[in-house]
């Protein structure tokens, strides 16, 4: 009866002495996941920030040279209408009339369309910089989201390995 209680004795030593080794072994593993994990996460970081900033530089970009466009715009407007109203003086005509008025207005109105599809257009631009931004962060969120999801199931796979083992010993 002593061999026998002397071998559950050293069995559960054994196991005990297993189940530390595991112990650290899966709390290696979850430092080096976690290593990983901080990495990404750094790198996702990193890279968001530069796609913040770069998305930053474009918008202000865009602003400048829509505000470089519609100087552009009103100079050009200013120019054809003192050229019609030239025209008009050359001809004998005057531009105070009906048909003069009505040629200005259109220049003006054909300026202004010019003004809102240059806006819309701005406005594009700026979308599809915010857009790509945000496809940065989710791309970056999945990244990480993945990593941590392959690291429950790499430990998972190492806790049923390990129980799988253990049982083996056992029996």
């Amino acid at each position: 009866m002593g061999g026998i209680t002397t071998l559950a004795s050293t069995a559960i030593q054994a196991l005990g002495a297993a189940d530390a080794l595991l112990g650290v072994v899966d709390n290696y593993k979850d430092r080096s996941g976690d290593r990983q994990y901080d990495n990404l996460k750094a790198q996702s970081d990193l890279s968001l920030r530069n796609a913040n900033e770069q998305a930053a530089l474009q918008r202000e970009q865009i602003r400048l040279s829509g505000e470089q466009a519609e100087t552009n715009r009103r100079a050009a407007l200013r120019r054809a209408m003192v050229r019609q109203r030239a025209l008009y003086g050359a001809s004998g005509t005057g531009s105070s009339g009906g048909s003069g008025q009505a040629v200005l207005l259109g220049m003006f109105e054909e300026s202004e369309e010019e003004l809102q599809q240059r806006m819309a257009l701005d406005a594009l631009k700026t979308a599809s910089v915010d857009q790509s931004v945000t496809q940065q962060q989710r791309i970056n969120t999945l990244q990480l989201t993945q990593l941590r999801e392959r690291d429950k199931i790499k430990n998972l796979r190492g806790t049923i390995g390990s129980a799988k083992d253990l049982g083996t010993i056992i029996f």
